[in-house]
């Protein structure tokens, strides 16, 4: 599990998630999930990962 956060993988993972978010907002699946509050949840939750990740030994 640890090998998935490495730098080499994360990076593909978000872009993808990104691009399906996008793909289906676009057909109206995601109809719901507005962009103005997606967008900063996404935001934060990168940071607080991001946070905790570097307090680990």
């Amino acid at each position: 599990m640890n090998r998935f956060w490495r730098h080499e993988l994360f990076w593909p993972a978000v872009l993808i998630l990104v691009g399906v978010y996008f793909l289906l907002h676009n057909l109206g699946v995601l109809w719901w999930l507005r962009g103005d509050i997606f967008w900063p949840l996404v935001l934060i939750a990168l940071g607080i990962f991001f946070i905790v990740r570097r307090g680990r030994p």
